[in-house]
């Protein structure tokens, strides 16, 4: 069913993020709002043609697709600018820490016209795959997840997935109730400049650690996994953001690492008997913590996975049809981040930070007021006529 007209309180939400649209029909900024609210709509595979179908008549599929053609607006850029807002209108957390996770996801592509995908895998036993990469940084206190940066990476670029994490580390700006951050993730953005840019902005760390790092006497890192005694593991338990409780047997033991300084390092594993393989290996700046703590941050990073998903499958990240130039498919990947930011920013005040809140639900909820609006607005545009020709008779 199509729709009308843009509702009023997207309309205000987006209001600040016109100045960065100055085509001159002046057409971009709304169909700007309709692509981000037909992303929210629509059911089903999410191609341009299958949004222009939810828009008004007056908008065409070709001026839809010169939107997104279009080079001079930068949707990284709208993105740092509505989540500044949004951290603003959710219920901050009571003891004011923040949490800043990242790390990356891939969409499966076909073709040769596809100037950002690259052939990769996940691990040495994964298959090969080709598709584009995702840098997503979240901000997360309670159960609440909010993206605040998001990049693509550029496969001609080396070393870019760290190079797009430090930037947004770099331009991140914390709110004023935030009196504490700590930064999450994986081995892989364990980098020496991220870790050195992280202390200098007096932020804490929870990261994987590779094992090719060295301790400042040379001393590989694997040594140490691989001569510890399993009696040396204690067991600890930690606990994910829904309350659910985890126990690993951990050795903890404070070291100085080459490049890095006065650490602590984490040798955790599941289960006791594991073998030196299959033992985690995490380093940290927050020496007071217990290891319980350091445990639970570290788990922290399973809300960028579930932001992947909602993004996916709510969303429809990586299902829209662009090729050819760099710039279109940024602005393809980034546009369903703008629309799980309007999401949040029109229900985010109503929002607990305790309380479990998917993206679905939210997207339910705008689906059913945008129709009630719309219907309301018909019916009271048709008793305005019928009254007219009332009083005409």
């Amino acid at each position: 069913m199509r729709l009308r007209r843009i509702p009023q309180r997207v309309s205000n939400c987006l209001s600040p993020l016109s100045a960065s649209f100055h085509c001159p029909q002046g057409q971009h900024f709304r169909v700007f709002c309709w692509l981000l609210v037909t992303l929210i709509i629509l059911q089903g595979s999410a191609t341009l043609k299958a949004l222009s179908s939810l828009m008004p008549c007056s908008l065409r599929y070709w001026t839809v697709l010169r939107m997104v053609r279009a080079g001079y607006w930068d949707a990284a850029a709208l993105i740092e600018q509505l989540a500044d807002t949004v951290l603003y209108c959710l219920p901050p957390p009571a003891d004011g820490l923040l949490h800043l996770t990242g790390d990356t996801t891939l969409n499966e592509k076909t073709g040769e016209q596809q100037p950002l995908a690259r052939k990769t895998r996940t691990n040495q036993y994964a298959p090969y795959l080709f598709g584009q990469s995702l840098v997503l940084l979240i901000a997360q206190w309670g159960r609440l997840r909010v993206p605040v940066a998001a990049g693509v990476l550029d496969p001609q670029i080396k070393g870019h997935q760290n190079l797009l994490f430090r930037q947004m580390l770099a331009q991140f700006e914390p709110p004023n109730w935030a009196s504490k951050v700590v930064v999450e993730a994986d081995a892989g953005y364990a980098a020496k400049a991220t870790l050195k840019l992280i202390a200098e902005k007096g932020y804490g760390y929870v990261f994987g650690l590779a094992r090719t790092w060295k301790l400042a006497d040379g001393t590989h890192v694997s040594k140490i996994t691989r001569h510890t005694p399993k009696n040396c593991y204690q067991r600890f338990a930690s606990y994910k953001p829904d309350g659910r409780r985890k126990d690993f047997w951990v050795f903890r033991r404070p070291a100085r690492v080459e490049h890095l300084g006065d650490v602590t390092l984490l040798l955790s594993k599941s289960r006791r008997n594991y073998g030196p393989q299959r033992i985690k290996l995490l380093v940290t700046n927050l020496s007071e913590a217990t290891t319980g703590t350091l445990l639970s941050y570290y788990h922290r990073r399973w809300g960028v996975e579930v932001a992947f998903k909602e993004l996916k499958s709510g969303l429809h990240l990586g299902q829209m049809q662009v090729t050819k130039q760099a710039q279109r498919v940024k602005h393809a990947l980034l546009l369903p981040v703008l629309a799980y930011l309007l999401l949040l920013r029109l229900y985010g005040a109503e929002l607990e930070s305790e309380a479990s809140c998917p993206i679905w639900q939210l997207k339910q909820r705008f689906v059913e007021e945008v129709y009630q609006e719309q219907h309301e607005r018909s019916e009271q545009k048709w008793r305005k006529k019928l009254d007219q020709l009332w009083a005409a008779a």
